[in-house]
């Protein structure tokens, strides 16, 4: 059933200025100001039968519109136009939800970003994030990558392989590489210019036990001491690894705030698999580039905290011990090569001596992030439909019953069950049971 947008008719005639805008400049036709246009209808429809999303409504936006044009020979046409946008809303009637979005500040800082970072970025270096059209009043309204050929590039494992990896860490080094050209062109750093854009919330640096994010760190740390019990690896050793984990994981917290030692740049902060939006080829297979989407937890930090994330929770021990040096290696090329391209010296902002000292001590990071993020994202359909029904079922989750669900995902499905154990060993035996911490390769 179609559902009612609060946009007024003006503010929906603006979007569609500014989609035919967009388009004609990117199609190098017609110019806005020769369109006239006239809103038939407009409606905001489900994006599929399922709940969609833990934290907002995910809805296409469809407008008919009858499209009036000059020609360069004088002569008038019109057609008629559907177009689809996509719109992120906040579940502004569930109080649960709102009021953990309000005390996780997730919702007005990606409509900071959107508004008023991602298009200083996108103008040194495009083809970052999808078009905004619309960031207010808790909506954002997006092109709808979808049209454009873009899917997600994971199945229900959250795995990426080495093409698409490399895709993402290409768009990754040109948003980096933005930021860092934006700030010696302003001359002055991005978190003074737009603080609220880039305030730590997802690891506040103060550690307020009864702050929304370290109790949902907490209760993700009594999840994995859970499943730790059930892997027969580490009975012998279960009380040493039990007392130590939250400790060791805790570790993220300081590092993820802004360095005062690294360079620190614009940084996504949230890069897992389904917020990486990738365009194929002709024959569908391959990659040719990507867009990122969700900012809600954006941050100023060293580029190796998003690139090592995104290098760690859509990729398995084994993939890494192959390919990740060489991965990074290829951030760390494009990177310089977009700095290149404005006379900037990638070694004047990050060495490549400072590059490898930030995988060693950051590296422990993709691996927490990973255990964090997808103890929830790839559970199986069936129990997230549950959790995200209901304003009961999200409060249940993330305050009472995650233990409970966590469980009897690891021990009936096989998906969840293989991918948790291996970031949980990779971390255990790299940074629990190893006297010496080690980056590795």
């Amino acid at each position: 059933m179609a559902t009612a947008i609060e946009l007024s008719p003006h503010e929906i005639e603006g979007l569609c200025q500014q989609y035919f805008g967009h388009q004609s400049v990117a199609e190098a036709t017609t110019t806005p100001n020769n369109i006239q246009l006239n809103v038939i209808r407009y409606h905001l429809k489900p994006i599929s039968d399922s709940p969609s999303g833990f934290l907002g409504h995910h809805r296409y936006l469809v407008i008919d519109v009858q499209v009036g044009s000059k020609s360069e020979d004088g002569r008038d046409s019109i057609a008629f136009n559907r177009i689809r946008f996509f719109t992120k809303a906040a579940p502004v009637e569930i109080a649960s939800r709102m009021d953990y979005l309000e005390e996780f500040g997730v919702f007005k800082k990606e409509i900071i970003v959107y508004r008023d970072v991602l298009p200083q970025l996108q103008e040194i270096f495009p083809g970052v994030a999808p078009k905004c059209y619309y960031a207010d009043n808790n909506l954002l309204v997006f092109e709808e990558l979808q049209q454009g050929g873009y899917r997600m590039g994971a199945g229900r494992d959250g795995l990426l392989d080495y093409e698409h990896l490399q895709c993402a860490v290409k768009t990754l080094a040109t948003m980096h590489a933005a930021s860092i050209v934006f700030e010696v062109k302003q001359g002055v750093k991005i978190n003074q210019i737009f603080p609220p854009a880039i305030e730590e919330n997802a690891y506040p640096s103060q550690l307020d036990e009864k702050h929304v994010r370290y109790q949902n760190f907490a209760n993700g740390v009594e999840v994995f001491g859970e499943l730790i019990k059930q892997m027969p690896k580490y009975e012998k050793q279960l009380d040493y690894i039990l007392s130590n984990l939250k400790t060791k994981m805790s570790v993220i917290f300081p590092l993820a705030q802004t360095s005062k030692d690294y360079c620190n740049v614009f940084s996504h902060g949230d890069l897992w698999a389904n917020n990486v939006m990738f365009q194929y080829g002709k024959y569908g297979d391959s990659p040719i580039q990507c867009r990122f989407v969700d900012f809600q937890l954006a941050r100023y930090a060293p580029p190796m905290l998003d690139l090592i994330t995104l290098l760690t929770i859509p990729s398995s021990r084994e993939f890494r011990s192959k390919y990740l040096t060489e991965l990074l290696q290829e951030y760390y090329r494009f990177m310089g090569e977009f700095l290149k391209r404005e006379q900037l010296n990638i070694e004047d902002f990050l060495s490549t001596q400072e590059f490898w000292k930030t995988f060693e001590e950051y590296r422990i990071c993709g691996l927490i992030e990973s255990c964090l993020f997808s103890h929830l994202t790839i559970l199986p359909p069936e129990l997230t439909q549950c959790l995200t029904a209901t304003t009961d079922g999200f409060s249940d989750f993330f305050a009472r019953k995650r233990v409970e669900i966590c469980l009897k995902a690891f021990n009936t499905d096989e998906f969840y069950r293989q991918r948790l154990t291996d970031m949980l060993e990779d971390f255990v035996d790299n940074y629990i049971l190893k006297k010496t911490e080690e980056g590795g390769k």
